[in-house]
């Protein structure tokens, strides 16, 4: 298979095991080792974000638009934070994924967001979702997963709540016709 990096997974609505349901996840990494993606669509819950955000000694209070949302962003080492962005912003940690979208782990990048000197489009992500070594091609070959070509329009400017109905459309189906049966576009 080719690699999936820079795709997006759909889920299919027969995965609800309260990690993947109606999710649709941004693959950053895939090689024969395995892969990795964040989660794109499911925001925390606002009391979450104010603890983050505390222990992270970022107080959105001062001006409540600079950090607003913080992602789910998979079910893998959940107090870690990634961040999704366009590539306008690089600093050491920065790994350029597409021409569109960019990945920064150095927690530098949420002092600049927030001095205002981040990138223009950004997503805080807290966890991913990680794949061993061929894990994610049978799980696409078993069905659990839809793939479509990613974008940073998508990630960035698509509505949370739309997003899982809108991929599969990308896809071609409509979601809530559709069951139990998955693979590439």
């Amino acid at each position: 298979m080719d690699s999936l990096r820079d795709h997006f997974l759909i889920s299919m609505p027969h995965l609800m095991d309260g990690f993947f349901e109606k999710t649709v996840i941004y693959i950053c990494d895939h090689d024969p080792q395995g892969s990795m993606g964040l989660v794109i669509n499911r925001p925390l819950p606002s009391a979450k974000v104010a603890i983050i955000l505390q222990a992270l000694e970022l107080d959105s209070s001062e001006d409540p638009d600079v950090i607003k949302d913080i992602y789910y962003g998979g079910p893998v080492q959940p107090s870690v934070g990634f961040v999704l962005h366009t590539p306008d912003y690089e600093i050491e940690g920065t790994l350029p994924i597409s021409e569109e979208i960019s990945l920064t782990t150095n927690s530098k990048i949420m002092g600049d967001i927030k001095a205002g000197k981040g990138p223009e489009h950004y997503r805080l992500t807290m966890g991913y979702a990680g794949w061993g070594s061929d894990q994610l091609e049978r799980e696409i070959a078993n069905g659990d997963w839809l793939v479509i070509p990613a974008s940073g329009e998508f990630i960035f400017e698509k509505a949370d709540h739309a997003k899982w109905s809108e991929a599969a459309r990308q896809f071609g189906i409509e979601i809530s016709q559709f069951y139990g049966f998955g693979g590439e576009a």
